[in-house]
């Protein structure tokens, strides 16, 4: 938004005023016949209080009478007030902060000049730019709810105020839609209606915009039908929700970095832009936390921002005048950065993650945008590189995989990840003609320490035992715990299967060892199940059950040893009951 424009080009002069001893009806008939969302209350000249259309949600609904006291029992007051030389933007973010529709715009001397809204703020000069660039769905609000039309109205006016919502969306029996709002409330105080269902006084139909239509044609309808709040319908016609002005507004300081992007592009030998649009850009460049860097036709880098000083820890002087090497992490190769000129040079952006090098050695990983600037003869001039660090974000993405792939508990593969690594190495065993093992593996008498010494006790020993389970295996084998007192080991690349009763006995003796946890110790012993690939079954699910089975017949014939799995075992019916009996 050009930063020169002040609301006193944009104010109302003439504003709406009544008397305090007016009756709410009768400043609601006024409101609605001069569609205004506000009115004024004067007294001997000076304005002493306003009433809104969101006012109108704090009536009791239930007390037509309500509707016939004085607006002065009802009015805000005192009212904010602006003065008329603030800027559209700063203005933008008063209404934002302050949460107000309407300030009384005031000159040096307190003498009011006229009323603005939010809407003035909207529909001002400057914004068509930043709005035909972005969908509704960029500011797409899904927190209206829907209530059916026959739903009491007192009730829905109730939910709007202690919401602290402007409008609620309604459904009709038809499944067609309509929308209930503050101005549809004042319509009823100024008509002296009888109370009735949600469905007789809402609006109908909901009027709705396409999900990919830009915001620059939301703005069109709203001031074409008066209205401010729009529908907005996916693909397939279901609605998704709703956007509103006031969206509109929000949106618009999101907007200033996209200004700034498109003013770099312009700069020195591009199109002539004007001197707001430069003070605008030098002002973000300054002050957002995206860095950026831009640099010549040749790569040479020509200025940077703050925020690339307190991302990269280099300083101004120290990369003027050379490339963008100078923050190589190492990490790709040639084949990256020709991918990357070559999307520059066809495309004229590229965008991606990237991994850089801070003046400290430190490797981070950063978000990077770089658009190609290039003059009225389509010679490039410049590239403009806009990055953020996304350290942060990268190690929590990292961490929500470990966590979806992992037990919380021990830090082994869950059930899902063994599964998948089961599979894997089947496949490989298949390729090479090699075996695979699969060990199940029950703790006996868990149940009882557990409930003897406590699950805090029983926690521990679940974690020696993920412990001494995987020294007990190779680098490249797997331990899993399924859950409970259950793991399992995956035996991978297997040449010769004697090995495999070595290992088993090896991770029989290691956990029989004694443990001392929380001041006790505690020795536990381990039933062990065998399966074998492809001698048992080729399939993942089938070696589990089968060495599920193993297992159990370990713990009938006395238990703290193992059982290789046996084409008779097929034939028997071994349910799990309780594997610690």
């Amino acid at each position: 938004m050009p930063a020169d424009i002040t609301i006193e080009r944009i104010i109302h002069p003439h504003v709406l005023t009544c008397a305090p001893e007016t009756l709410l009806s009768e400043a609601a008939q006024r409101m609605m016949e001069a569609r205004c969302s506000s009115i004024l209350v004067a007294k001997d000249g000076a304005i002493v209080g306003i009433w809104t259309e969101q006012d109108a949600l704090a009536l009791d609904m239930s007390s037509p009478q309500t509707f016939h006291s004085p607006i002065a029992q009802h009015m805000t007051s005192p009212v904010k007030t602006i003065h008329v030389k603030t800027g559209v933007g700063e203005a933008a973010l008063r209404f934002r902060e302050e949460k107000v529709r309407h300030f009384l715009a005031v000159d040096d001397n307190g003498v009011h000049k006229g009323i603005v809204t939010q809407t003035d703020v909207v529909i001002s000069q400057g914004i068509e730019y930043y709005i035909s660039l972005r969908e509704v769905t960029s500011v797409l609000n899904r927190r209206y709810p829907i209530i059916p039309d026959t739903a009491p109205l007192g009730e829905a006016v109730k939910n709007m105020r202690t919401g602290q919502l402007d409008a609620i969306i309604t459904e009709y029996s038809d499944g067609s839609y309509g929308i209930l709002t503050e101005r549809d409330v004042v319509r009823l105080i100024s008509g002296d209606k009888p109370l009735a269902s949600v469905g007789d006084l809402a609006s109908r139909p909901l009027i709705c915009v396409p999900s990919d239509a830009s915001l620059y044609h939301a703005r069109n309808l709203f001031l074409e039908k008066h209205i401010r709040h729009l529908g907005v319908s996916g693909s397939d016609g279901k609605l998704l929700g709703l956007v509103t002005f006031a969206d509109l507004l929000a949106s618009i300081e999101h907007d200033y970095v996209q200004q700034l992007r498109e003013t770099l592009k312009e700069r020195e030998h591009s199109l002539a832009i004007s001197q707001q649009h430069q003070r605008l850009a030098a002002k973000v460049f300054e002050s957002t936390f995206e860095g950026i860097m831009i640099t010549n036709a040749d790569n040479v880098i020509e200025s940077v921002n703050p925020a690339f000083t307190q991302i990269t820890g280099f300083l101004a002087h120290e990369v003027i005048g050379k490339t963008p090497a100078i923050l190589s992490s190492g990490k790709h190769d040639e084949g990256f950065y020709r991918k990357m000129r070559e999307d520059l040079g066809v495309a004229g952006h590229w965008r991606g993650e990237i991994w850089n090098r801070r003046r400290n050695g430190e490797i981070y990983p950063e978000w990077l945008t770089i658009n190609t600037v290039r003059n009225d003869d389509g010679n490039v001039t410049h590239y403009v590189g806009v990055f953020s660090d996304i350290t942060k974000r990268k190690a929590t993405e990292e961490e929500m995989i470990f966590l979806a792939n992992h037990d919380g508990l021990t830090g082994l593969p869950n059930r899902a990840l063994f599964v998948e690594r089961l599979r894997h190495a089947i496949a490989h065993a298949h390729r090479n003609r090699e075996k695979v093992a699969v060990m199940f593996l029950d703790l006996d008498k868990f149940k009882q320490i557990n409930d003897t010494l406590g699950h805090h006790v029983g926690d521990q020993l679940l974690q020696v035992v993920a412990q001494r389970l995987t020294t007990c295996v190779r680098e490249d084998d797997t331990v899993a715990r399924l859950g409970g007192d259950e793991f399992t080991v995956i035996l991978e690349s297997i040449a010769n299967t004697d090995d495999v009763p070595y290992v088993a006995q090896k991770i029989i003796d290691s956990l029989s060892r004694p443990m001392l946890l929380d001041g006790h110790e505690i020795t536990v012993t381990v039933s062990v199940g065998i399966s074998l690939y492809p001698a048992d079954s080729e399939q993942s699910d089938d070696l589990i059950k089968y060495a599920d089975t193993a297992m159990y017949l370990a713990k009938k014939v006395g238990r703290n040893n193992f059982q290789f799995f046996i084409a008779a075992m097929k034939e028997q019916a071994l349910p799990r009951q309780d594997a610690d009996a």
